[in-house]
């Protein structure tokens, strides 16, 4: 199996979240939802705007001993751009059969070697007539010499996107 490369993507997606924080008032409604695993860290990342309201929520928790603790919204979409700046991407399926939350995150990290990215973003600008959304799950790798690595030492390699567009009831690309 040869799992389909996601830089291009990745790309889109970063012009669209940059385009959010540049011209929030464009929007009538959003939300973004980004959880970043790196190092044993999670970072988290969400802003939301329904019915006029804005809200949001930025943090960092270290997996291993649970401290969190909330960070500045500038710090938190820095720690996403360097991701957002990788060399390539993979997906994954989110097809965990037989594993569970913390293995799945050590499979698809390569045991914390590799960082994962969740994101999930739907908005809708004004003047259009119907929202648009995607949510993924992404691993993002130095290069496609990485990215090629890491496929073939992963040893589920169920769980990455072999075709594009993909789309299940769990993650699917733009809709």
């Amino acid at each position: 199996m040869s799992a389909a490369f996601y830089r291009d993507y990745v790309l889109d997606l970063k012009a669209r979240i940059d385009n959010l924080h540049t011209d929030a008032a464009a929007y009538q409604t959003y939300e973004l939802t980004m959880e970043l695993l790196a190092q044993k860290n999670l970072i988290s990342y969400a802003m939301k705007r329904q019915r006029g309201q804005v809200d949001s929520l930025f943090y960092r928790r270290d997996t291993a001993t649970g401290q969190g603790t909330q960070m500045p919204q500038q710090a938190a979409y820095g720690v996403f751009a360097g991701f957002f700046g990788l060399g390539q991407f993979l997906a994954s399926t989110g097809r965990a059969q037989g594993l569970g939350e913390e293995q799945f995150a050590e499979t698809l990290t390569a045991n914390w070697e590799y960082p994962t990215c969740a994101v999930q973003f739907s908005y809708r600008k004004k003047g259009e007539p119907r929202a648009t959304s995607m949510k993924m799950l992404f691993v993002g790798l130095n290069g496609d010499a990485d990215a090629t690595a890491y496929e073939a030492q992963l040893t589920r390699p169920d769980l990455l996107v072999a075709t594009r567009p993909f789309s299940t009831n769990v993650l699917w690309e733009w809709k």
